[in-house]
């Protein structure tokens, strides 16, 4: 029987977007348990502290991931030889892998995944999880594979073909891929449909830079979404990779034309790090939570049941963090941050970080250092032979026709942000600030 083509159920209104499509099917992944967790666990955690808009939870940020998922396929869709039910199967395997790429996020932030269970005990040996502490990626990945959500995508999602397990693998897992479930006519899909989800031009950043860009009130993360769809095509590259064989792989490519809308969004990215995303006041809290979450100790770990991860949100956070005595705690819940001092250029704090801990010392005042470093493209600082899953750049109108090259050989931008600036940030206890501004000349 030919797969189903996709057939939306209702229409949610997002501020973002607009009004998004979803599928019944969808809607069944969106209701279960572990996806509507993701209503309690804000995008930015602490940062309402600075900006008081930014109350937004990953749970709209993870459907208008899916909703970008669906446009960009469907804007590559002319340049992918598939037949219909391929094309219907892919098209639904990527947006489901939107709509779950956080689905094992921490609750309130990055921090609090000191707490993420071990990865022993995800029991995911099978799909490459090792001992030690899990990551949220591999929380998501126990979640969507082996929990009571992965038989609601198998059996709903059956009439397309789409697996939990293709989710699990165009998110990144290699052990999940089943041979074959990506190569359609001598080509395999996935290392393109992989960087829509994970790369230089992927939903998850396409969506949040505008969401949080609208939500905190900051325009820097800003850039024209329109364009950069409209611009996207995919390159089929033969025998390339360390498996280099006969499939030929597809990866995802740009039109030349849209390179400097391209630039614009990493830089858009960039900035909403360094002012956003790195903001001292927003930074000191997660700071704060990260200390207080180091003396809960190993016992304190989130649940790796996934029917118990699902109580794991911001309020239950919060609700632990208010029981507690530890003065870290009592610092985040009564809204009394370490003040910030100085910053200091990653050129002078080498110099200047000894001094002003001595200085400080002899007064007795205790400082807390954090340093911050916005990065313009990992991909880019990661040495050639990392880079696997590239992005390309597809000949502009009065190029050379036909010519196709990998995006870090298109552009100088990568060459001039080559040194990213990191920052010292020094801070102290609040009834310190003044003595030791005095102390450090600030």
């Amino acid at each position: 029987m030919p797969a189903k083509t996709f057939t939306p159920s209702i229409e949610l209104r997002d501020p973002i977007h607009g009004p998004i499509a979803v599928s019944p099917a969808e809607l069944a992944v969106i209701d279960a348990p572990a996806f509507q967790r993701l209503r309690g666990v804000k995008q930015l955690g602490f940062a309402e502290y600075v900006f008081p808009g930014a109350v937004h939870n990953r749970y709209l940020h993870s459907i208008g991931a899916m909703h970008l998922a669906g446009r960009a396929f469907d804007a590559l869709r002319p340049s992918l030889d598939l037949d219909e039910a391929s094309a219907a199967r892919l098209r639904q395997t990527v947006r489901l892998g939107a709509l779950l790429h956080d689905i094992g996020h921490a609750p309130l932030s990055h921090a609090a995944e000191a707490l993420m269970p071990l990865g022993e005990d995800l029991a995911l040996a099978a799909y490459g999880v090792g001992p030690g502490r899990a990551s949220h990626e591999a929380m998501s990945l126990k979640i969507i594979v082996d929990s009571p959500l992965t038989p609601v995508i198998d059996a709903t999602f059956a009439d397309l073909g789409a697996t939990a397990r293709d989710v699990a693998a165009v998110l990144g897992c290699a052990a999940a891929l089943d041979p074959g479930r990506f190569t359609v006519n001598g080509v395999d899909w996935r290392p393109c449909l992989k960087a829509l989800l994970s790369g230089e031009l992927d939903v998850d950043r396409m969506d949040y830079l505008l969401r949080d860009s609208y939500f905190t009130g900051a325009r820097y993360g800003q850039y024209d979404l329109e364009w950069l769809m409209s611009s996207l095509s995919a390159v089929v590259v033969e025998g390339e990779g360390p498996e280099a064989s006969a499939t030929a792989r597809a990866h995802l490519a740009i039109d030349g034309r849209a390179l400097p809308t391209f630039e614009h969004f990493l830089l858009a990215r960039y900035h909403m790090f360094r002012l956003v995303y790195f903001h001292p006041k927003s930074d000191i809290y997660d700071a704060m939570l990260d200390r207080w979450l180091s003396s809960e100790g190993p016992e304190a770990r989130f649940p790796a049941d996934p029917e118990r991860f699902v109580g794991c949100d911001d309020a239950w956070l919060m609700a632990r963090l208010n029981a507690s005595g530890d003065p870290w705690a009592r610092r985040v819940r009564d809204k009394r941050p370490y003040r910030l001092v100085v910053e200091l250029d990653s050129g002078e704090a080498s110099e200047r970080r000894a001094e002003l801990d001595g200085r400080l010392s002899e007064a007795g005042i205790a400082p807390l250092w954090l340093g911050s470093q916005a990065v313009l493209s990992r991909y880019a600082q990661a040495p050639a032979h990392k880079r696997t899953n590239p992005l390309y750049v597809r000949s502009g109108r009065g190029q050379a026709p036909g010519r196709v090259l990998r995006i870090e050989d298109a552009t100088d931008l990568f060459g001039r942000f080559e040194k990213t600036r990191r920052i010292e940030r020094l801070y102290v206890a609040p009834e310190h600030a003044r003595a030791a501004r005095a102390l450090v000349g600030a």
